[in-house]
């Protein structure tokens, strides 16, 4: 080989990173999706974890590695993985939690998507599914089978912010030798930590408060290290991997949780106020309002707000919406949550249109039904815009 590669080679191959006594502040992005080895050994002793490293973006990189550490912390979980959606990280936690032939209780008022995920997938996994009511111990008591392996809630349920009996619900699993899953995306870990409660894994959409800004997509998955190592397999076969990108975009929200949080909450629990005040809506959903059937359960498991969700009905029904809609300024319509932006979705045609119109009665879902996601701007533009919409759509 000549002494210096020729001009394509050199063209192909970066030169090394430089030397530097000094490290930078915010993690960097390791976009590589492949690693190099020196040799077999090494390529052994990486691949089985007897020392650290990375083979493949698949399986993971640096960034990765940082944000599930951070995220297992402050869960107070052994371990995380993250997927690059939340229902990946919902999937592979099914599949890491559950065998063909297992049941699994579910709470009966879910993201839609997760409830048509549990109604039409679970029975090609050999799943079976009984939905009760999360917020009565008691009913989720009464659907246990001698096959269940596995009780599914969401903490604070979407769109209706009704809360799981964590507590109860907890010992009920301990007694009977069942996991506990939750999902507590609606309340982030800066409110809510499920797993001191008891609770065996808490899984989140990192696309919402965690991330909070609406550039990334993503999942976690946080519980015990043989739990997590499970899910993680599945995550790797099933190819639900997150972006490194993405994985560096959650970390720098989550910087900022705790600060979006306390914002997040003292704006919604402001404009709940505000809207049980008016005339036009006829109901509002929020565990920070005195008349939450669960309100004293919120005020015993929150820490430092009740969270930046919440629903409401407007008294003229679905024609209501209509007029809402085209006379709202400055809160956008957009089908999602957890932006530092106020945003606000209609849930019978957005997050739970994989239900009937029967499914969505049932669970409480009307077309009068409007959702919240409370941003962290001045809370007096946000009441100025609701009060003229209102004006508007009251007639």
């Amino acid at each position: 080989m000549t002494t210096e590669p020729r001009f394509a080679t050199r063209a192909a191959r970066a030169a090394a990173p430089p030397p530097s006594a000094s490290r930078p502040l915010t993690p960097p992005i390791h976009l590589a999706n492949v690693y190099v080895f020196d040799d077999l050994e090494q390529v052994d002793a990486v691949w089985e974890g007897r020392r650290a490293g990375y083979v493949y973006g698949r399986f993971g990189t640096p960034n990765h590695t940082i944000l599930e550490q951070t995220l297992a912390g402050l869960e107070g979980a052994e371990a995380a993985v993250v997927t690059a959606s939340g229902m990946g990280a919902l999937t592979a936690l099914f599949l890491a939690a559950l065998r063909p032939g297992d049941h699994l209780v579910a709470g009966q008022d879910l993201y839609g998507t997760t409830t048509a995920l549990l109604r039409e997938e679970a029975p090609r996994w050999g799943l079976t599914v009984t939905f009760a009511d999360a917020t009565e111990a008691a009913a989720v008591e009464a659907a246990l089978r001698p096959s269940t392996r596995a009780i599914f809630v969401e903490a604070v349920s979407n769109p209706l912010l009704r809360l799981a009996d964590l507590s109860g619900l907890a010992e009920l699993a301990r007694g009977r030798g069942v996991a506990l899953l939750v999902d507590a995306t609606f309340a982030s870990p800066a409110l809510l930590r499920p797993i001191e409660l008891g609770v065996t894994a808490v899984h989140h959409s990192a696309t919402k408060y965690l991330g909070g800004h609406g550039d990334a997509t993503a999942g976690v998955v946080a519980g015990s290290a043989g739990l997590v190592a499970t899910a993680r397999a599945q995550a790797v076969r099933l190819g639900l991997n997150l972006g490194p990108f993405d994985a560096w975009l959650v970390l720098r929200g989550v910087r900022t949780l705790a600060l979006r949080m306390e914002r997040h909450s003292a704006n919604a629990l402001g404009l709940a106020r505000f809207l049980a005040g008016r005339r036009e809506v006829r109901r509002v959903h929020y565990p920070g309002l005195a008349d939450h059937p669960q309100h004293a359960r919120a005020r015993r498991l929150f820490r430092g707000g009740f969270g930046g969700m919440l629903s409401f009905e407007l008294a003229g029904g679905a024609a209501a919406v209509e007029r809402f809609f085209g006379a709202l300024r400055l809160i956008e319509f957009a089908p999602s949550f957890g932006d530092v932006t106020t945003t606000w979705s209609y849930p019978a045609r957005t997050s739970h249109r994989p239900l009937t119109a029967e499914e969505q009665a049932k669970v409480g879902i009307g077309p009068d039904l409007v959702r919240l996601s409370v941003g962290i701007e001045d809370v007096e533009d946000l009441r100025e815009a609701l009060a003229e919409a209102l004006a508007v759509a009251g007639g």
